[in-house]
């Protein structure tokens, strides 16, 4: 029974100290992933563009099947064809290649957003940070001013001005013979 809460104890240490590294260096982390993830949206879109070719040609043929059934006025079947079947079918050809380029894409599109959400994100993280660093800046500017305030109420300007520049001055005193 020890043993495993001295390993659950141990294991628990060792996430927390991933945890706080991962958070201090998360802004790095995003941009990085940013980039990777904008670089392989890329790359997946190029690839996906060798296969746009293929989708065209099918909806070229379905076009003109459908302008030769409505100039025929019959279908490849032998049926009747109408205006207004053309006009749905060619709708429907319309929508199904938009459907298919959006499958086609969707994959670089959906990652590339998420690239560029996280090089935003990284940005957010590192904004609040500085904000937080000129937060914490002007309450040591404002007490460094107020003790060095009280060091000349107290001491005078010139013992300030020593400590401040870090200056020496030897004072001798009077000897006993002037």
């Amino acid at each position: 029974m020890k043993n495993k809460t001295e390993i659950v104890k141990s294991v628990s240490g060792a996430m927390n100290k991933t945890m706080m590294k991962v958070r201090k260096h998360s802004p790095e982390i995003l941009v990085v992933a940013g980039i990777a993830g904008t670089v392989v949206s890329a790359i997946i879109a190029c690839k996906a563009t060798t296969k746009v070719n293929k989708i065209v040609e099918d909806t070229k043929n379905d076009i003109d099947k459908v302008h030769t059934a409505t100039e025929t006025g019959v279908t490849e079947a032998g049926e009747s064809y109408s205006a207004e079947d053309s006009k749905k079918d060619l709708t429907i050809i319309y929508v199904q290649t938009g459907i298919k380029f959006a499958k086609l894409y969707a994959p670089a599109v959906i990652l590339g957003t998420l690239s560029i959400t996280s090089i935003l994100a990284s940005n957010n993280i590192l904004r609040k940070r500085n904000v937080a660093l000129g937060a914490a800046y002007a309450a040591i500017d404002k007490s460094f001013k107020e003790y060095r305030s009280r060091v000349v109420e107290r001491f005078g300007e010139q013992v300030d001005q020593e400590l401040k520049y870090n200056i020496c001055l030897l004072y001798t005193s009077p000897s006993p013979r002037d």
